[in-house]
């Protein structure tokens, strides 16, 4: 008696079932850990694929182009960015003490500037991908400036607008991206005491 035997999937073609999920989910982790740290043209579908352990036929079964998958995977970055931030903001503390939280987490590994990266792949982007990563990028904005919103109104921080502090505070925490400024401290913990330390010297309300 003859075994059935199931035809072979054609080269380069994944496989299917449930566990494309984990595969797509791999691959877009992957791929927003290389675009934050070396921005958008050094990083390849071929170096993005190796790293997940894939073929680079697979990353084309799940993403149409790396404009698509750098899309998709920097919008959910900052999606999951978002989150994490304003769980940080709503725990228990002073001011101070969950924005070292926000800042040692944002810091805990090194990442190119999110406009320089931009500018790096504007070209590559149609306008809908670049409007979505940037509308991705404003809600992490929205967060803090909601809550340097909420400081200013008890007082505790002097009016001013509240979503320039939300640019001004995130753009304070690239400083980490400097080896000179990141070998001043013995740890990224005190990095973050310090530099929040110094935006609220100038955001605080004075007495």
């Amino acid at each position: 008696m003859n075994k059935k035997t199931t035809p072979p999937r054609s080269p380069g073609r994944p496989k299917t079932g449930a566990d494309q999920t984990s595969v797509q989910s791999k691959i877009l982790m992957t791929a927003s850990q290389l675009f934050m740290e070396y921005g958008y043209e050094p990083v390849s579908l071929q170096q993005i694929a190796s790293q997940c352990h894939v073929t680079k036929a697979s990353i084309y079964y799940h993403f149409s182009s790396k404009p698509e998958l750098f899309t998709v995977a920097i919008t959910r970055m900052m999606a999951m960015g978002m989150q994490q931030t304003a769980l940080r903001l709503e725990e228990p503390g002073t001011l101070q003490q969950r924005l070292e939280n926000v800042a040692t987490a944002k810091m805990q590994q090194s990442h190119v500037d999110t406009e320089t990266m931009m500018r790096e792949a504007e070209t590559y982007l149609n306008a809908d991908q670049l409007a979505q990563i940037r509308e991705a990028e404003m809600r992490i904005f929205e967060v803090l400036a909601a809550h340097f919103k909420q400081e200013m109104d008890s007082g505790y921080l002097r009016p001013a607008n509240p979503m320039l502090l939300a640019h001004a505070f995130t753009s304070l925490l690239m400083l980490a991206n400097r080896e000179d400024v990141r070998t001043m401290h013995g740890s990224i913990e005190e990095l973050a005491h310090e530099l929040v330390a110094l935006f609220l010297d100038g955001a605080v309300q004075k007495k």
